[in-house]
């Protein structure tokens, strides 16, 4: 099971954006990832959930989701103490509706992508995996979608 406060201490200590969006890792399935996020530091000047804070939390979400399952990986192998080292390559979100409360993002892999980033990585010590990331509301609608693009590399 992965330890999701210390992933989110690693995160907070390595970005110093992630210390103000005051969010919160709720779960992670081994394929999906969830984190909540309060309105009250991420509003705009219309008392709405800001768009920079739900990219950057949508854009979180990707990351810290390929970074897991990347660990999990390599945790299966033969040499299970190496690193990887995971960096956003592109990502695209469509903002659907206005947010008045908190949000809560829910990150997994794009079907069909799991199989062949694993493979990859063991095989190639790099691979990029499509994540698709979904912000609802307490209602359970969904705000904003978002689809990225990450690539995991093993490091020395």
């Amino acid at each position: 099971m992965a330890d999701l406060e210390a992933l989110a201490g690693r995160v907070r200590a390595a970005i110093p954006l992630t210390r103000h969006l005051v969010f919160r890792y709720t779960g992670f399935d081994g394929d999906a990832l969830t984190l909540a996020a309060p309105l009250a530091p991420n509003h705009n000047d219309k008392g709405t959930f800001f768009a920079g804070s739900q990219v950057a939390l949508l854009t979180l979400a990707g990351w810290s989701c390929t970074t897991l399952i990347a660990e999990a990986v390599i945790a299966g192998t033969d040499d299970p103490g190496r690193a990887v080292d995971v960096v956003a390559v592109e990502g695209s979100q469509q903002y659907r509706l206005p947010l008045k409360d908190d949000l809560t993002v829910t990150a997994c892999p794009a079907p069909g992508q799991r199989e062949r980033f694993n493979e990859r990585l063991i095989r190639r010590g790099k691979a990029t995996l499509t994540v698709q990331a979904r912000a609802t509301n307490p209602a359970g609608d969904t705000v904003c979608e978002f689809q990225g693009l990450y690539l995991a590399r093993l490091v020395d």
